[in-house]
């Protein structure tokens, strides 16, 4: 399920800015895709599939698993049928900005709540602390002078 994130007054989206945040490190030479961990004919792949991940651009991945399947790497043959097996919402997720941060937030928000009474209360207490915490929107971010977002 996607969910559409609030744009930024740059016109991005916080989806965006999380995943391109790293994307300097993807170009580097001294990249943290090393040989060790990946083979030197998987290194291209990677790259490619990590610019697609950060350009938004899905209409691409068919060519990109194209051309994983023409070299011998199992493991990222393994990771194209994974994501042929749901190709709609695999191009949806690549393509648009929507994402289900919001949601995620709250689901998370409410495992918390159920954490801090467990033992304590029966599931009455527990809806009515869980409703009550959904009308207040959920902690801003602070930034590192102390002052929030």
């Amino acid at each position: 399920m996607l969910i559409g994130g609030a744009e930024q007054p740059d016109g991005s989206t916080p989806m965006l800015l999380a995943r391109s945040r790293h994307a300097a490190r993807l170009t580097t030479p001294r990249s943290t895709v090393s040989s060790r961990r990946f083979p030197t004919a998987a290194q291209p792949h990677v790259r490619a599939f990590a610019e697609i991940l950060t350009t938004r651009s899905g209409q691409h991945l068919k060519d990109w698993i194209t051309a994983t399947r023409a070299d011998d790497l199992p493991g990222l043959h393994t990771f194209a049928t994974g994501l042929e097996k749901d190709w709609d919402a695999v191009v949806q997720g690549l393509t648009t900005c929507w994402n289900s941060g919001a949601v995620e937030g709250r689901v998370n928000h409410i495992k918390m709540v159920k954490r801090q009474m467990f033992g304590l209360a029966k599931l009455p207490l527990l809806r009515k602390r869980v409703l009550l915490t959904a009308t207040r929107p959920l902690a801003q971010p602070v930034t590192t002078t102390g002052h929030v977002r």
